[in-house]
C-alpha cells in the first residue's frame, strides 16, 4: 500500500500541471494519456478534486480519458458511502457528469432527512432528466419545508423548455409555498396564463401571495390589460409596506399619469424602502417621472424631497462622468 501511495503521488505530480492548464486555459487537447489502471485512478481523483472548475466540454473529454463506466463506479461508491461528505460529493457529480445510470439511487435520496443532501439530489435529478421529476421535487420540498424559496427558484432556472402546465397544476394546490414559487416562475418565464393568477393572487389575504403576484408582474411587465393594471394599482393602500414597495418597483413599467400619481404618493410613504423604489421608478419614467421628481424637490415633506434629490443627483453625476 505504501508503494501504491508513492506511485500515485508520482503520477499526480506528473499530471497536475498539464491538468490545471487544460481546465483553466481550455482547448480541445489534453496531453495526458492514462494507460494503466493506476494512472486512470489518479486522473479520476484530479477530476473529482477540481470538478467545480471543469466546464461541460472539458468534462466530456476527461470522461473519455478515464472511461465513463469507471466514473460511474467511483460515483456510485460515493453515493453508497456512510461518509456524509462523500455521499454529497457523489450526488453532485452524478448530475454534473449526467450519470443517468445512477438515477434510481438519486430518487431514493429524495426521501433523505438531510436538507442539504435533498437540495443536491434534486439538482442532480434535474441536470440528468430536466423536468421529469419536477412535481415530485417541489411537493417533497413543500412537504418537508426544507428548501428556501430562492433555492427552489434556483433549481427551476436549470430546467430547459416549457413547464407552464406543471406550474399551473402547482398553482391549483392549497400550498402557499408552492403557489408563490409557481407564480414568480410563471412571471419570470413570461407565461401569459400567469396574468389571471396575478390578478387573483394580488387580492389574496396572504401577504406572501400579494408580494409574489407583484414580483411576477414585474417580470412579466405591462400587458396593457386594464383589469390587470387596475387590480395591481388597487394595492397602493395595502397595509403591508413590502407590498407597497414591490408595487412601486413594478410601476416603472407603467408609463401613465395614474402610475406617476401613485408613485408621488409613495414618495411620502412612512417606509424608506417604499420611497426609494418610488424614486427609482419615477426616474425610469423619463419626462413624466423626471418632472415629478423635480416638483418634489420643494415638497414640504422632507422624506419626499430627500428621496427625489438623491435620485436626481445620481443622474447628474452619471451625466458628468460619462460626458
Amino acid at each position: 500500500m505504501k508503494y501504491i501511495r508513492n506511485k500515485k503521488r508520482q503520477i499526480r505530480k506528473t499530471y497536475e500541471n498539464e491538468f490545471l492548464r487544460f481546465i483553466t486555459q481550455g482547448g480541445d487537447k489534453l496531453s495526458i494519456e492514462p494507460g494503466s489502471y493506476l494512472e486512470k485512478k489518479v486522473l479520476q481523483a484530479l477530476i473529482i478534486d477540481y470538478n467545480s472548475f471543469i466546464s461541460g466540454s472539458n468534462q466530456t473529454l476527461l470522461l473519455e480519458k478515464i472511461g465513463k463506466e469507471s466514473m460511474i463506479n467511483k460515483v456510485e461508491r460515493y453515493l453508497k458511502s456512510t461518509n456524509r461528505w462523500k455521499n454529497k460529493t457523489g450526488t453532485y457529480l452524478a448530475g454534473e457528469y449526467d450519470l443517468k445510470k445512477l438515477e434510481p439511487l438519486l430518487l431514493k435520496q429524495l426521501y433523505t432527512s438531510d436538507n442539504e443532501l435533498f437540495f443536491i439530489t434534486a439538482r442532480s435529478l434535474i441536470k440528468i432528466n430536466n423536468k421529469t421529476y419536477l412535481k415530485e421535487i417541489l411537493r417533497k420540498s413543500a412537504e418537508q419545508s426544507w428548501m428556501s424559496k430562492n433555492n427552489t427558484l434556483s433549481l427551476l432556472e436549470l430546467i430547459e423548455g416549457d413547464i407552464e402546465e406543471i406550474l399551473l397544476e402547482i398553482m391549483e394546490t392549497e400550498d402557499m409555498f408552492l403557489q408563490v414559487i409557481a407564480l414568480e416562475e410563471s412571471g419570470k418565464r413570461h407565461y401569459q396564463k400567469s396574468v389571471g393568477w396575478i390578478e387573483k393572487m394580488s387580492q389574496s389575504p396572504e401577504k406572501e401571495l400579494r408580494i409574489a403576484a407583484l414580483k411576477a408582474s414585474d417580470r412579466l411587465g405591462n400587458t396593457g390589460e386594464s383589469s390587470y393594471l387596475a387590480r395591481l394599482m388597487s394595492l397602493k393602500n395595502d397595509p403591508e409596506w413590502e407590498v407597497r414597495a414591490f408595487l412601486a418597483k413594478f410601476l416603472k413599467k407603467v408609463n401613465s399619469d395614474q402610475a406617476v400619481n401613485i408613485l408621488m404618493e409613495f414618495m411620502r410613504d412612512e417606509n424608506w424602502y417604499v420611497r426609494h423604489n418610488a424614486a427609482e421608478s419615477l426616474f425610469y419614467l423619463d419626462e413624466k417621472g423626471h418632472a415629478a421628481l423635480k416638483a418634489l424637490l420643494h415638497a414640504e415633506d422632507p422624506f419626499a424631497s430627500d428621496a427625489a434629490r438623491a435620485v436626481l443627483q445620481r443622474e447628474a453625476l452619471y451625466k458628468e462622468t460619462t460626458g
